[in-house]
């Protein structure tokens, strides 16, 4: 009566001895590949910075002073931020810094498949890693700014902390990923064209007034709001004052739909670099 129960003891206990293998197998490759990420954001940034001065501080440093440079200037002459608790101080400086990010990797993205061509070579780096890798470093300067110039402005009384920090560090992270995933495309599609590699730089400015940095979609005419708002860019940001502010609304959010687009532009990417990933020769 029970011939066939060690039968199926062994069939279930196999199964479950392959999953925890393959489970085994996926979570060493992570592993790996986080290690091989980490190692080239370190050679981004000895590269970029070296060890002189303050070292690799620069990635801080240097959005830093940008920042607060354009944060000032905008805080006196700008008339965009609404008014109540939402100062032109943080309200420049949240979006200034996070536009960074965007700004940063996606000019430095032109043309780095030639200059990190040799790398290739090791079969454990691939272009995405690569690109991976210097969009962290940008990711992660830009944040530490933003950490330290709203320290200072609390402390100047000029500036507040995040009322919903949580929000704040999503929509930080989704325009992170919307900036990876353009790095992806220019990366790929400059590989074989100067032309558009001199595109690159013009195309980030024309973005910075467009990308809902500066304004919020609520002073905007009734008419245009629509319209701007399939900028997926612009949900970001409004998601981001929402996170900041307390008095902020967050009708204009639309979290799904920017995580639609940031799928469609990195699967795109992704396949672009693809098709490149067969032309680059490793020496």
């Amino acid at each position: 009566m029970n011939a066939g129960r060690p039968d199926r003891l062994d069939q279930s206990s196999g199964s479950a001895g392959d999953q925890r293998s393959r489970l085994d197998i996926l979570f060493s490759g992570l592993a790996k590949q986080g290690l091989v990420i980490n190692a080239l954001a370190l050679r981004e940034l000895q590269q970029r910075y070296g060890r002189a001065n303050i070292g690799y501080l620069w990635v801080i440093v240097e959005p830093l002073m940008l920042a607060s440079v354009v944060t000032m200037i905008h805080s006196f002459v700008s008339h965009g931020a609404p008014a109540g608790d939402i100062s032109p101080f943080t309200f420049t400086l949240t979006g200034y810094t996070i536009f960074i990010i965007f700004r940063n990797s996606f000019t430095r993205s032109d043309g780095v498949l030639h200059q990190y061509s040799s790398l290739l070579y090791h079969n454990m780096i691939t272009p995405f890693d690569i690109m991976l890798a210097k969009s962290i470093v940008e990711t992660i300067g830009c944040i530490s700014a933003l950490a330290v110039l709203q320290t200072f402005g609390v402390i100047l009384g000029i500036a507040q902390f995040p009322a919903r920090p949580i929000y704040l560090i999503g929509a930080i992270m989704l325009f992170s990923w919307w900036s990876f995933a353009w790095c992806l495309l220019a990366a790929a599609y400059t590989f074989h064209s100067p032309f558009l590699e001199r595109l690159v730089h013009p195309a980030s400015y024309f973005a910075m007034p467009l990308s809902g940095a500066f304004f919020t979609v609520s002073l905007l005419p009734a008419w245009a709001r629509p319209y701007v708002t399939w900028n997926p860019m612009v949900p970001v940001f409004e998601l981001a004052r929402y996170g900041q502010f307390v008095s902020s609304p967050d009708r204009y959010t639309q979290v799904g739909f920017v995580v639609a687009a940031n799928c469609f532009f990195t699967y795109w990417g992704l396949l672009a670099i693809r098709r490149v990933r067969r032309d680059i020769h490793v020496a």
